[in-house]
């Protein structure tokens, strides 16, 4: 509380702030002491505690500091069990929206796969690179729209934001069973795209804004293994679909029902996914400060809603920006070559077109187990003190290279042999 005295010439009832010395004990006054009207003035005047600003730019600060009201605040104790608990309830209210929406990103991806074995190349009279082109131009929309959505997931509720996008998506999924040729399908791929572009950079966006360092190889292990259900999944869809017989094409339905069940998906992650953890109902006020202060020690704040030019230049003078980069374009170039083929590539081998369906739940349980076993031996490893995940990344690229190299020199008769090679190109 703030002390008091009366200014000089003031009139009776002026009184003025005084910030007490070290040998201040009562209020300084320049008046008798037995004036009531100035000593009740005294004791019912005081300073009201100023709200914390958080920044000196208005809305330049971390979206967390709105959970603090003052720096005395932070630092708060917190218990293992407290922070264990919360850490549970974070886990069931975030990865399974991420892994189900994950599995539905890369059933997407091999709709295409399955419509080419369901009859859309003659249905759609496509010819020579025609399909090829339609694999590309998804990618095409994905690209052209990459920069523009991150900026949107900065400035927009990331959740809700996720949720649109891929409701979006979906209807853009049902609308390729409506395309009479080519050039309809492709502007409805590209289309899609954009839609699918906001997808990785906002799972990673949310596991961070979540979780601590340590955990996060974990948690995105958590919802990357869904990629291979997705693929085991999609494989028993299409053998679904392609059961159903009727007046509709297969490949037609295909588009239809997984995109009605994105759209579905998207609806319940716009709900039901927190956009961060400063406005998640599913958690009390405490629960959202434990969720925030347990992230102190990744020195990367929760969420800020400004783009920082010092920030972005750092960026580009990160040598590890470039690696990442050319790592993601030589993975993703046969990536896409073997999703959208991976199905004609089956069905060369002899399979039947329903066989060929059941041919890819393999392959999805090939890719789900690998990843569960980079993700816990990483873990293992970094219990001991040590980083090996580049080690691992180059690890499990080897079965890929090995994959690749069988599909493309192995005799066209070895069926066996080319099927297992098919098989390796998933971890």
């Amino acid at each position: 509380m703030g002390l008091f005295k009366r200014s000089t010439g003031a009139s009776p009832d002026t009184i003025t702030p005084h910030t007490p010395t070290s040998n201040s004990t009562s209020p300084t006054r320049s008046t008798d002491e037995k004036d009531p009207e100035a000593i009740h003035s005294e004791h019912t005047t005081s300073a009201p505690q100023s709200k914390w600003k958080l920044s000196a730019k208005s809305g330049d600060g971390d979206v967390a500091m709105a959970l603090f009201g003052s720096p005395d605040e932070l630092h708060e104790p917190i218990s293992h069990e407290e922070e264990r608990r919360v850490k549970r309830k974070i886990d069931w209210m975030i990865l399974p929206y991420l892994a189900v929406c994950y599995a539905f990103f890369y059933i997407d991806k091999t709709t295409l796969s399955y419509a080419a074995i369901f009859g859309i190349r003659d249905d759609l009279k496509l010819v020579g690179t025609e399909y090829s082109w339609l694999s590309s131009i998804f990618y095409f929309g994905f690209l052209a729209w990459a920069f523009p959505t991150n900026f949107l997931m900065q400035r927009l509720p990331i959740g809700k934001y996720l949720g649109f996008n891929i409701f979006l998506w979906g209807a853009f999924l049902m609308l390729q069973a409506s395309a009479k040729d080519f050039t309809q399908l492709a502007v409805l791929r590209a289309f899609a795209g954009a839609a699918e572009a906001c997808s990785d950079p906002s799972f990673m966006l949310i596991t961070s804004m979540w979780y601590k360092r340590n955990e996060q190889p974990r948690a995105m292990g958590t919802w990357y293994v869904a990629n291979g259900a997705g693929i085991a999944l999609g494989g028993l869809l299409g053998y679904g679909i392609g059961n159903i017989h009727g007046a509709v094409p297969s490949w037609k339905l295909e588009f239809v029902i997984i995109g009605a069940l994105c759209c579905v998906w998207g609806v319940v992650m716009f709900i039901f996914l927190p956009d961060s953890p400063v406005t998640a109902k599913g958690l009390s006020h405490r629960e959202k400060r434990v969720a925030v202060e347990r992230l102190r020690g990744n020195q990367t704040g929760v969420e800020n809603k400004h783009l920082k030019g010092y920030q972005v230049k750092e960026a580009f003078c990160d040598i590890k920006l470039y690696l990442f980069y050319i790592l993601g374009v030589v993975c993703n170039v046969p990536n896409g070559g073997i999703s959208n083929f991976g199905t004609i590539i089956i069905k060369g081998f002899g399979f039947s077109t329903l066989e060929t369906t059941l041919m890819q739940i393999p392959y999805g349980a090939i890719i789900a187990i690998s990843i569960l076993i980079c993700v816990f031996a990483n873990e293992y490893v970094e219990k001991s003190g040590r980083q090996a995940r580049t080690w691992f990344i180059l690890l499990f690229l080897c079965p890929n290279i090995a994959g690749s190299f069988g599909l493309a020199f192995l005799d066209a008769n070895n069926k066996a042999g080319r099927l297992t090679c098919y098989y390796l190109t998933g971890p």
